[in-house]
């Protein structure tokens, strides 16, 4: 047996196991929806945002069901006003599944995405900056 076929035996006998957290791939792929034209937000309700102005929370608005390698994601999002949901939708479920794909080497099996408003980005902007005055002041109490 030759130098290369003892090592290639060696790797071959090795047991491999490479698993992700749900919080990993919920991350994935809220950074991946954040990059999508028409996305806005991706918000995970009121309880989610109560506890993310003390925290920060890069995997709001998205929840994963890791099952038997049968990835589902959930998604909360406001959508900007004007833009066409489909086809933003379409661009979430195509980058999303790449992502996933790529960086962990899995298949998603569903996305879902709920759509809990629909905003322009002057909506948006003022929205934002209404929030952020309200964070300034409470942490200055």
């Amino acid at each position: 047996m030759t130098n290369a076929q003892a090592n290639n035996h060696q790797e071959n006998s090795i047991q491999k196991e490479l698993n992700f957290s749900d919080k990993v791939l919920e991350k994935i792929a809220s950074q991946t929806a954040h990059s999508i034209d028409g996305v806005l937000s991706l918000n995970g309700g009121a309880i989610s945002n109560l506890t993310d102005r003390f925290i920060d929370n890069p995997t709001k608005g998205v929840n994963v069901d890791n099952d038997d390698d049968k990835l589902s994601f959930e998604l909360k999002a406001i959508l900007e006003y004007g833009k066409p949901a489909p086809q933003i939708f379409d661009r979430i479920v195509n980058s999303i599944s790449r992502s996933v794909k790529e960086m962990t080497g899995k298949e998603v099996d569903k996305i879902t995405l709920n759509v809990d408003d629909l905003m322009t980005n002057a909506e948006w902007k003022k929205q934002q900056s209404n929030n952020n005055k309200s964070d300034d002041s409470k942490e200055s109490e």
